[in-house]
């Protein structure tokens, strides 16, 4: 390892020990380093899976590693509870947990890949993080309740959705709330069973397509557009700045620019 932890010279980590060694703090950075081999196997580094929660040391570039293979039965797998740190640049793959949360801390989330199997009774997948540029396809069976970013125990959270590519499969649930703040410029897609009404958003939500298959309907409480699926989902009657569309009408830019939907076109 290398560097001194600065923004300015991060720390310089190449294994999985190295970078679980360093201490949790605000003002450290740390750096995955290039290298023909970008992959950490748990298979490899404990096929057993975790009975505890791990950290993730304060503001990481994963720098295009992958984390493969990742199992967990800890209420929480991944934590860290400070506020205003950063995890960049990741690919997690193939991972499943048996865990109430999946990733919990004020974190800022850019440009990552998720993508595996939660099955637990209450499923917080990013409690307190928001997601920037990412893309999650993740399924998760759960008995209860599911929230894929929340901003439960936060009073400053970074709970909020912008830019990024969302696909659940959420089987067995309740109460499914997909963001409890803000979220814009986003797709979300996928399967949804549940009970009640699905929230989608908090207030200044918009700009995003919605093509989820659901038994219960939308709710949708963002002051600007969005436009939904309707050959898939009904929305719920409060609604108002959510507007159905048929799966033609969504890949037609003409037609969404033509209500109001803000969408460039030539």
């Amino acid at each position: 390892m290398t560097g001194t932890g600065t923004q300015a010279d991060p720390y310089i980590v190449d294994n999985w020990e190295d970078f679980t060694n360093i201490s949790s703090k605000s003002d450290i950075y740390i750096k995955w380093a290039d290298s023909n081999n970008k992959v950490i196997d748990f298979n490899e580094v404990n096929p057993e899976g975790y009975t505890k929660s791990i950290n993730f040391p304060a503001n990481v570039d994963f720098n295009g590693w992958t984390l493969r293979n990742f199992h967990s039965i800890a209420s929480t797998a991944i934590r860290y509870s400070g506020a205003s740190y950063a995890i960049k640049n990741l690919i997690f793959e193939n991972f499943y947990i048996m865990s109430n949360t999946f990733i919990y801390g004020q974190y800022i989330i850019e440009n990552c890949t998720f993508s595996g199997l939660i099955q637990c009774d209450v499923v917080r997948v990013f409690q307190g993080c928001g997601l920037i540029c990412s893309a999650v396809n993740i399924r998760i069976n759960t008995t209860n309740s599911t929230y894929l970013t929340n901003s439960n125990e936060f009073v400053n959270s970074k709970s909020e959705i912008r830019n990024s590519d969302i696909v659940l499969d959420i089987h067995g649930g309740n109460t499914v709330e997909i963001c409890d703040k803000t979220i814009t410029n986003s797709r979300i897609s996928g399967k949804i069973s549940a009970t009640t009404p699905v929230k989608i958003s908090g207030s200044n939500s918009g700009c995003n397509i919605i093509n989820l298959e659901s038994n219960q309907p939308l709710k949708y409480t963002g002051t600007g557009i969005s436009v939904f699926n309707s050959d898939l989902a009904e929305k719920d009657s409060s609604s108002t700045n959510l507007i159905g569309c048929t799966a033609e009408q969504l890949k037609n830019a003409e037609y969404l620019y033509s209500i109001g939907f803000p969408i460039g076109i030539e």
